[in-house]
């Protein structure tokens, strides 16, 4: 089953006015509501940068739950099935112009991996999902 989640809009931080860079380079996007955990775009080695990057901390903020769609579809169709309900996204980070990198953290499980999409005419495109890279973009029809 699909969720989307990170959809509340009270929670949701995406005015400029409200972006805060913390001392260790984290910008809350998403408040903490009563089924997921704070969400924070991570800055580290871009904290200089903060006040160009808010435009793109906006996007990245207003495009999280279409990324966790996309990440939860691709984790349907190729992976075991438990990935909506044991894993959360706790940070964002901005690699590149084009590139947006969710890092998942489990729930019940102490443990991490990152899914990184690329964003190009108009949409995402999801490139690496935890160990598995360089995702076809017809993922969606493909066997593995």
């Amino acid at each position: 089953m699909i969720y989307k989640r990170y959809k509340d809009a009270d929670k949701l931080i995406v005015d400029v006015d409200g972006l805060k860079m913390s001392d260790d380079a984290l910008v809350l996007i998403y408040h903490e509501d009563k089924w997921y955990d704070d969400v924070f775009i991570d800055l580290e080695g871009q904290a200089v940068s903060f006040e160009k990057l808010k435009p793109y901390i906006i996007f990245a903020a207003k495009s999280l739950a279409e990324m966790d769609v996309i990440a939860q579809e691709y984790s349907a169709l190729h992976g075991d099935g438990r990935f909506v309900d044991g894993y959360e996204v706790a940070y964002v980070f901005l690699d590149a112009p084009d590139s947006i990198r969710l890092r998942y953290c489990g729930i019940t499980q102490n443990t991490e991996f990152d899914v990184v999409f690329q964003y190009m005419n108009g949409e995402f495109s999801l490139k690496s999902f935890g160990m598995k890279k360089d995702i076809s973009s017809n993922w969606g029809t493909l066997k593995m």
